[in-house]
């Protein structure tokens, strides 16, 4: 077996035990490629196996490596991304903290990040890993440099953050660090007047809360003082989409000239839904939804959820771990949908007066209609997959698997596309605040009739 320098691209000439993934990153080793262990820096790691064939990426070292593929005879881990989410306490969004990592291990992190994705998939969960990685104090010992990764920091375990055990990390889990402040918006101003920003959890994702020119002040003056504790202040502004004009442009100005010391997470649904000029001023991150696979995994192992529930709550969550756990503990989340779902296989079959009359008792709950017409989506969604006989096709609504094959068998294709628009259209009318019960209306008396 010939062996191959860490850091040595493939040639062309050496096939078939190794060749080039055309990447400018790097290179994938095949099967037959190892790397000498002598050629790997101190700071790799050995005492974790992976999966035949997983990509591990290697932090530090883009400008030589970018990733490697082990075989099943080379499957050692060095740095791995899933040790890292570990630490950072993270499901998923590898790729995301792998970032966040390299860049605060070379100093170079940005004043300020904008972390954008749906609802529920996570974008607070990581602006709190962030702001805990940031203040740990438990990592002083000097990262180590080498030529390898073109003299660019690498892992190294023994510095690894966030440690969890220091003062800040401790005080940061339990939600007390004097130096980390947490905004979103609130549901008036009377509240605000009575109760300042400490609002009570959403009752939904879709609940309407506004975010105050008061709350930007208040958070200018609180980052005006240096940090109680630790390196920096940090402050966390939780679906900053919810902040009118006003608000947004007074927390331009501390955007554009932060003190030192200050570090500001923004997360929203869609950068689209903020000023231009705050988002060009923060990195940006976009979180994706995560595989299937990835939220049932995460159910079971870490929430303890039976495997049946772990397995529904992944396919209907859409990838959105954060609404998945909600779930797991929130049973009427999955009876609200069960309703609606009940309400639209119906709705299939009955005549045109009776379809009024239902739209008429939906319509009675409009602040329910935006998640009604989201869950309808899907549906229609899985009705087309089953119709258009795709194969490995994987439906959302895997507890409704008969009544769906009914409606594949019951419509064509045309008309599963026409109500997939009608329920798009309606859902975008609600949000433009048109007649809940006129959008409810027209859109029963369009859908198709099994």
């Amino acid at each position: 077996m010939e062996w191959y320098k860490f850091g040595q691209e493939c040639s062309q000439p050496q096939a078939p035990k190794c060749f080039p993934d055309g990447q400018p990153a790097g290179a994938v080793w095949a099967q037959d490629c190892h790397i000498e262990r002598s050629e790997i820096s101190r700071s790799a790691r050995y005492d974790k196996s992976c999966a035949a064939g997983e990509f591990i990426e290697l932090h530090g070292a883009t400008k030589t490596l970018g990733g490697l593929r082990f075989s099943t005879s080379t499957c050692d881990r060095i740095g791995g991304v899933s040790s890292l989410n570990e630490r950072w306490g993270i499901v998923g969004h590898g790729w995301a903290i792998s970032a966040l990592e390299h860049a605060i291990r070379a100093q170079r992190h940005a004043h300020a990040f904008l972390i954008t994705g749906p609802h529920g998939v996570g974008k607070t969960t990581l602006a709190r890993a962030l702001a805990k990685r940031l203040l740990c104090t438990g990592i002083d010992a000097p990262v180590s440099q080498n030529a390898l990764f073109g003299n660019a920091p690498v892992m190294n375990d023994e510095v690894a953050a966030p440690c969890g055990a220091c003062r800040a990390c401790v005080k940061t889990t339990k939600g007390v660090n004097p130096d980390i402040m947490l905004l979103e918006g609130v549901p008036s101003r009377e509240f605000y007047n009575k109760h300042g920003s400490t609002a009570p959890p959403r009752t939904s994702d879709r609940e309407k809360r506004t975010v105050l020119v008061d709350q930007m002040r208040d958070l200018e003056k609180w980052l005006a003082t240096a940090p109680f504790e630790s390196k920096y202040k940090i402050g966390i502004l939780r679906r900053f989409e919810d902040a009118n004009e006003e608000a947004q442009n007074a927390f331009l100005k501390t955007l554009e000239e932060p003190p030192s010391h200050a570090v500001l997470i923004l997360t929203a649904q869609d950068a689209g839904l903020l000023l231009p000029t705050i988002v060009s001023r923060g990195q940006p991150l976009t979180l994706r939804p995560l595989s299937a696979e990835t939220v049932e995994r995460a159910l079971v192992e870490k929430w303890n959820a039976p495997a049946p529930d772990a397995q529904l709550l992944a396919r209907i969550s859409g990838g959105r771990l954060g609404w998945a756990v909600r779930a797991l503990s929130a049973p009427q989340l999955l009876e609200t949908r069960r309703d609606a779902l009940d309400a639209l296989y119906a709705l299939a079959r009955e005549g045109r007066a009776e379809r009024i009359t239902r739209a008429e008792g939906l319509a009675k709950d409009s602040a329910a209609l935006p998640q009604v017409f989201e869950t309808w989506l899907t549906w229609w969604r899985d009705v087309l997959l089953l119709r258009s006989q795709q194969e490995n096709a994987r439906v959302t609504n895997v507890d409704y698997v008969t009544q769906l094959e009914q409606h594949a068998g019951a419509f064509s294709i045309d008309d599963i596309q026409r109500a997939l628009n009608a329920t798009r259209a309606a859902a975008r009318q609600l949000g433009q605040n048109a007649n809940a019960r006129l959008v409810t209306e027209v859109l029963a008396l369009s859908l198709p009739r099994a």
